[in-house]
């Protein structure tokens, strides 16, 4: 018997051969991986916490492609729980993966299975974190990685897209659209299709998530998750379900699902009662990360929250803001606005008596605010403090002293240094040529410099954020 198969959660159609579909053909709903139940009884986790140790549960591939993603801490927050009124408060804190977000745990699985499958491009709409994860990636082995991204993006995601080598190119104003195109692109080129809302493989890997909470902590009561798409509350809950079939746990958390007053399609139809999410025609808010206005895995979402005796909540982008400062002031976790909002919802959650005191309650917070848009606006304000981008601010000065005539490093030194030694500089220059932005040429006694075409690009990132800002 197969380890595993294709198919439909929603009206249980299943895929008899072996090609990868993204969407079942009766009623259109993303597809699952499913587990045999008997196999599921005999595997054993093995090896260190990371997320390869759940190798035996995830679809198989026969080439690991990691950069050490997984096994990220479970933090007790007892200073926000203070605050909460909260005994038993954690954090999963996705922002230490190697790109500071949990898609690096989508993007491993999907590379590997892309590069044991013999691609050599793959396409993937995404709105930031699954595309800057993707070409981190894909950049390790050297496979060519074509982003289509909405207008409205967080530019420290645009960055590291840029930074990673990425072929970026916008596909209109929303994510929904970008999807529509990478349908098209992949029909058209043949490429592996990475984008997280049609490719199964995704919910495989986040469902890690709930495996690693079980080992270590315990099957918590209520587990909270900001939902987009809905994929992410949708493999949450798909990992509970495997844990209490394989043996481990007779236990299922409830789920609390949140998203942004200003793009709240899941969360209109489960206090409605619905079965599938509201149609936005047009959303606001600035949590970029969660604004989706057709959510995918909307009615898979609706059903696994209703499921799980859980709920569905929304918050202001005000309160996401605030308790995106607080969880950092207090717990030393730096996360973006979409994740603070699984903090942000808690206080009236107590204060309904909907939560109480003694649950044990974990709030997933799946990527860092270093690469989020009003970070770099805080930063903007603050900029007169000492030390603030310094380093940054440097490079950039050098990048633009090589892009506008031929320099060497003395000469650097000279005209950009203002006190600096010249070791320091050289030390810049070092970094700038590692980083492939920059390369060096011999004429005559001395060796120049100049830019790379990745080099042209990260400047070019550079100046849009200071438009931005």
């Amino acid at each position: 018997m197969a380890e595993y198969h294709l198919g439909c959660p929603i009206c249980g159609f299943r895929v008899e051969n072996e090609v990868i579909l993204n969407k079942c053909p009766k009623c259109y709903s993303p597809l699952d991986f499913f587990f045999d139940e008997e196999y599921l009884k005999n595997v054993v986790f093995r090896g260190p916490l990371t997320f390869w140790r759940y190798e035996k549960i995830l679809p198989k591939v026969s080439k690991i492609i990691s950069l050490g993603e997984g096994g990220t801490a479970l933090h007790r927050a007892d200073r926000l729980g203070e605050i909460l009124r909260l005994k038993n408060f954690y954090l999963k804190d996705e922002t230490r993966n190697p790109t500071n977000s949990f898609k690096d745990r989508a993007a491993s699985l999907i590379v590997s299975d892309a590069y044991s499958k013999g691609f050599d491009s793959i396409i993937c709409a995404t709105n930031g974190n699954q595309g800057a994860a993707l070409a981190a990636y894909c950049a390790k082995i050297d496979i060519s990685c074509h982003l289509l991204v909405p207008k409205a993006l967080d530019m420290g995601k645009l960055a590291q897209m840029i930074v990673y080598d990425a072929q970026i190119e916008e596909a209109g104003e929303t994510i929904e659209e970008a999807i529509i195109k990478a349908e098209k692109r992949e029909k058209e080129t043949r490429w592996y299709q990475a984008t997280a809302e049609l490719n199964p493989l995704s919910v495989e890997a986040s469902k890690t998530l709930s495996m690693e909470v079980m080992e270590q902590l315990t099957v918590p009561d209520w587990i909270v998750v900001a939902m987009g798409s809905g994929a992410t509350i949708h493999a949450i809950w798909k990992g509970f379900i495997e844990l209490n079939r394989m043996g481990l746990t007779d236990k299922k958390p409830r789920l609390i699902g949140v998203q942004a007053e200003g793009c709240a399609p899941i969360v209109e139809a489960h206090i409605k009662n619905d079965l599938e999410p509201m149609q936005y025609v047009k959303s606001a808010t600035t949590a970029v990360a969660i604004k989706v206005s057709s959510p995918i895995y909307g009615k898979i979402a609706l059903k696994d929250i209703r499921n799980s005796k859980g709920i569905a909540v929304s918050i202001s982008d005000e309160e996401m803001l605030k308790s995106e400062k607080e969880v950092a002031k207090r717990e030393g976790i730096f996360a973006e606005p979409a994740s603070a909002a699984t903090i942000a919802c808690l206080k009236p959650l107590m204060d309904q008596g909907i939560i109480e005191k003694n649950d044990i309650v974990v709030s997933l917070i799946t990527s860092s605010g270093l690469k989020t848009d009003d970070i770099l606006k805080t930063i903007h304000k603050h900029k007169k403090l000492t030390g603030i981008g310094f380093n940054l601010a440097t490079k950039e000065k050098l990048l633009k002293r090589i892009q506008r005539s031929q320099t060497y490093g003395y000469d650097l030194w000279k005209s950009v240094g203002k006190g600096m030694t010249v070791g320091a500089i050289y030390q810049h220059l070092t970094d700038l040529e590692k980083r492939g932005l920059i390369t060096s040429f011999a004429e005559g006694k001395r060796r120049y410099l100049r830019l790379t075409d990745k080099g042209e690009r990260v400047l070019q990132a550079l100046e849009d954020l200071h438009n931005l800002l």
